[in-house]
């Protein structure tokens, strides 16, 4: 068993695909095809097998899988640990976020990160929940910055903040001098949320069904910036988390404290790792950094 065969083999079940992993691994397909065919005869067992199509897994192939990850996960971090040794660099980082809590929390800690290690190699993903968690799950990101609820699953997973939603409208609105309101005084009007994909918007669509609240959605955003954008228009009015309030005397928005008869509209954002990773001096110095700034006290 070679461990090339073991990363063409992983490769496979993450991408799905031959002909993907192939692409991923910059190897031919008749290549990766041979070496997993290499792979089946050295464990004695059939690791695929096709449904529909599709490449499946078998039971020893779901057990090979899941060796193999561990085996390359390890065999990544002794080359990032050796790599490291006696270097001030500060060696890499991978960094997984939201991409609704990015834009306020990653530009203070990377400004510490590189005021420390200018030389130090960062790798950003900023995807939709469901993916940057399959991504921390197979080592391919040290840090994950998330919002609960997610698989915790072989992650250790630390609380950061509670980010409690506002309602955010039109500094002309009816609604602007209010300090707070109830869901249900909203009825009728036109809000502005963000597309079905983004976690945050499952997490406001449950804070309304639990109030017993059905919003009138009027238009769907990739980014909150968007959003602003619109309710600046005048387009509608929308539930924004507080770590993107940017309020200001020249604001067109204004934001306000929302209330519920049983619960409190927020989402609770966490820190996850890979259990037993290896951390660079600048994976553990942002992990540090943020835990310093964010943590609740």
């Amino acid at each position: 068993m070679q461990l090339h065969q073991l990363k063409y083999f992983v490769s496979v079940v993450n991408t799905g695909s031959i002909t993907k992993a192939a692409e991923h691994c910059f190897i031919s397909q008749p290549s990766i095809s041979q070496q997993i065919a290499k792979l089946e005869e050295n464990v004695g067992k059939k690791l695929f097998t096709r449904v529909n199509g599709r490449l499946v897994l078998t039971d020893p192939g779901h057990i090979l899988y899941e060796q193999a990850s561990k085996i390359l996960k390890s065999v990544d971090d002794a080359k990032r640990c050796v790599s490291d040794f006696d270097s001030t660099s500060g060696g890499s980082v991978n960094i997984g976020i939201l991409p609704t809590l990015g834009p306020f929390i990653l530009p203070s800690t990377l400004r510490a990160l590189s005021e420390k290690f200018p030389k130090a190699v960062v790798t950003l993903r900023e995807e939709i929940s469901e993916s940057l968690v399959i991504a921390a799950k197979r080592g391919e990101l040290d840090i994950l910055i998330e919002s609960l609820p997610f698989d915790e699953n072989n992650l250790n997973v630390e609380p950061l903040f509670l980010d409690p939603f506002y309602l955010a409208v039109h500094r002309d609105s009816h609604l602007a001098e209010m300090d707070e309101i109830h869901i249900d005084a909203l009825d009728g009007m036109s809000f502005i949320l963000l597309e079905d994909t983004h976690c945050l918007t499952r997490q406001i669509e449950q804070f309304c069904f639990n109030a017993h609240f059905i919003p009138k959605i009027t238009f769907q955003a990739s980014q909150l910036s968007t959003i602003k954008l619109l309710i600046e228009s005048q387009y509608g009015i929308s539930i924004l988390p507080s770590i993107s309030i940017e309020e200001n005397a020249n604001s067109k928005i204004r934001y306000i404290k929302l209330v519920s008869n049983d619960q409190t509209p927020a989402r609770e954002i966490v820190l996850a790792t890979s259990r037993d990773r290896y951390f660079s001096p600048a994976a553990e110095l942002f992990i540090e950094t943020v835990k310093k700034q964010y943590q609740k006290k």
